[in-house]
């Protein structure tokens, strides 16, 4: 698996995912995109906690 790129943990623990590596961002597949996210092809440009990362990619877990 690859390593996200600008998707990140935040200090909770949770799953920040970046508009450009989201299923229903720009780069994503998903039939329903995102209002905001769907043509957002270039990375820190969004993100949001209720994304879902794309296919292949993993974010290590949150230190601490």
């Amino acid at each position: 698996m690859k390593k996200a790129k600008y998707s990140e943990r935040d200090s909770r623990g949770r799953l920040l995912v970046d508009c450009s590596e989201c299923e229903r961002g720009g780069n994503g597949a998903a039939k329903y995109k995102c209002s905001c996210g769907w043509q957002v092809t270039r990375g820190r440009n969004g993100a949001c906690f209720e994304g879902t990362l794309l296919a292949g990619l993993e974010v290590p877990k949150a230190e601490g």
